[in-house]
């Protein structure tokens, strides 16, 4: 059955939509706000000063009460009456993140401890205001009290960080939802991209020395920045550490993400401009698979990619896995880490598959992995990283995301990645520069923020680019 609102109750849409959908996953907001077709089940909310009464064509009225006069609490209770009524009508188990159907859950916790609230007491608040599984509120404690000395103070307009987009891939995988350009069709754009993006660096640069204002944290993505050859990254690093870089600069990352495209000149140039930490991502350790998703190298090549980067001298090296591709089932993703365990990194990030709209895996779903196999293989994944002394740090969630699931950051011990924890908790100023690339402007009054993005088209950043750049410029002069 499909569910629809009736028409008085329509004003609540946005706020129960993806809460419909945790039970519904297909159903489109055009259902919700149609009329019936004879197997449409109407739904009716009806909010009251201290409850909110929502019910299925005409059936029992289900009532939630509500709790305090916080400015969301209404919506908040809405979602919960809707939520618990599917659970019941429909004998659904629902899902363990109960309502929180955002991006970022431990912002919630977050918040909770700046309130002063005890441990067990942000339990009760999980457990009964967002109706969250035992074991989802366990992982919050977790990761925010690992997070708790690393986050920004919000009265702290000191320091920011910065993301360096290289929007460049030898191919682009199929579960890519990033901007990306292939170097067989973009690579004659490479030389003048890196001069407009030094141009951007360096007027960023000096806006920030000019409020002093230190950069915490730098990581460039992409795409794939090792796409780059080693000369265009050593201009570019130079670039980099010269006018962002100081002594309160305490992390710089660079994806070095796809093996086939890293090799000893690379490496070694990074090290040399004092990059510390990188990404070798393999995704899978599963041949038939790196295949089908668009990998152009071997699970051997991780093997002797991670051992020269050994060799030179890195010593935090991050690794990005997918549960729920094509194929995959919990033998096979055994066997992955498996090949993990051999190469122990210090970072371990584990993502969910997620069917983004710009994904070229979306456009034939046949073979993904049923969404209790890759809940099962997340379970386990929890279990093993944890015997290996890795610690969750940071986590965030999608949309379309298979198994209601969520990506989740683990490290070694004082070894956490500093940018994430900043980019996800949003505590701090981060500056996005280059194509698609993102920033976000914190108000240290309130803690709210202002989002503004490069564009995701190369030719027009290109284009744009003195625009972009006095924009940036103006926003960070309101930071001093």
């Amino acid at each position: 059955m499909k569910i629809s609102l009736i028409p008085r109750s329509r004003e609540y849409a946005s706020t129960v939509f993806d809460v419909v959908k945790i039970f519904q996953p297909e159903l489109t907001w055009q259902e919700l706000m149609g009329e019936t077709d004879g197997k449409t089940v109407l739904m009716e909310i009806e909010v009251l000063a201290a409850q909110v009464l929502v019910r299925l064509t005409e059936g029992e009225w289900f009532s939630e009460p509500i709790t305090d006069n916080e400015p969301n609490e209404v919506k908040r209770t809405i979602k919960l009456a809707v939520y618990k009524l599917l659970q019941k009508v429909l004998n659904h188990k629902g899902s363990p993140w109960g309502i929180l159907t955002g991006i970022r859950p431990t912002k919630i916790v977050h918040r909770l401890w700046d309130q002063g609230l005890e441990e067990q007491e942000i339990k009760g608040v999980l457990r009964n205001k967002f109706a969250v599984s035992s074991e989802k509120i366990s992982s919050l404690i977790t990761i925010t009290k690992l997070q708790r000395p690393y986050i920004a103070n919000l009265t702290d307009s000191s320091k920011v960080s910065v993301y360096i987009s290289i929007p460049f891939c030898p191919t682009r995988c199929h579960y890519c939802s990033f901007p990306s350009f292939s170097m067989d069709q973009w690579g004659n754009h490479v030389e003048q991209y890196i001069l407009n993006l030094i141009k951007e660096i360096k007027n960023v640069g000096l806006a920030l020395q000019e409020q002093n204002i230190a950069v915490e944290t730098i990581y460039m993505g992409g795409g794939t920045p090792t796409a780059l050859t080693a000369t265009q990254l050593g201009n570019l690093l130079e670039v980099i550490n010269s006018c962002l870089r100081t002594s309160e600069t305490l992390e710089f990352t660079v994806e070095a993400g796809r093996p086939d495209t890293i090799n000893e000149d690379k490496l070694k140039t990074l090290k040399d401009f004092e990059v510390e930490r990188i990404s070798i991502n393999p995704q899978t350790m599963w041949e038939p698979t790196l295949k089908k998703i668009g990998r152009n190298h071997s699970a051997g090549d991780i093997f002797t990619t991670m051992e020269l980067a050994r060799k030179i001298g890195f010593k935090v090296i991050n690794m990005d896995l997918i549960v729920g591709l094509p194929g995959e089932n919990l033998e096979i993703f055994k066997h992955t880490l498996d090949n993990i365990e051999v190469l122990k990194p210090e970072n371990l990030t584990l993502h969910s598959l997620a069917l983004k709209r710009t994904a070229k895996l979306r456009e034939n779903t046949e073979n993904l992995t049923p969404g209790c196999e890759v809940e099962k293989m997340f379970t386990y994944f929890e279990k093993w990283a944890l015997e290996r002394n890795y610690r969750p740090y940071y986590l965030y969630r999608q949309k379309l995301i298979l198994g209601n699931l969520e990506n989740v950051g683990y490290c070694l011990p004082g070894l956490p990645c500093l940018y994430n924890i900043q980019m996800i908790e949003e505590r701090q100023t981060i500056l996005g520069l280059g194509v698609g690339a993102g920033s976000k402007i914190i108000n240290r009054e309130d803690g709210t923020f202002r989002n503004s993005y490069n564009p995701k088209d190369l030719i027009l950043y290109n284009e744009r680019l003195e625009e972009i750049i006095e924009a940036k410029v103006d926003k960070i002069k309101g930071l001093g």
